[in-house]
């Protein structure tokens, strides 16, 4: 059974305007990719050139092929040229989840 993958991928760029313009154009057709369940596109609170994605794959296979077509995808030229520093990328497995009390009355 394959699981779910989480993509985490942390990085800086040159200008925060342009760079939240051009992820917002890619997402919407990376959502197209085979395994695609969600991204979740952050912007740090104390660096507003820091930015922090969260795409779910459904599976590690998935978000392998799915990194590997992003970066050879024309499309995304665009988002990559905007990336002045990657801090990070990794690829991370569930061990649990657990809600607080609001989220729980929320649902």
């Amino acid at each position: 059974m394959t699981k779910p993958c989480l993509e985490l991928v942390v990085y800086k760029v040159q200008n925060a305007e342009d760079a939240r313009r051009v992820r917002r154009e890619v997402q919407n057709f990376v959502k197209s990719y085979d395994g695609f369940l969600s991204w979740a596109a952050y912007e740090g609170s104390e660096d507003a050139n820091q930015f922090t994605d969260v795409v779910m794959w459904e599976s590690l296979e998935a978000a392998k092929a799915g990194s590997e077509k992003f970066t050879s995808d024309a499309r995304c030229k665009a988002v990559m040229e905007q990336i002045d520093a990657m801090v990070t990328m990794c690829h991370y497995f569930e061990d649990q989840t657990v809600y607080g009390q609001k989220a729980t009355e929320a649902a």
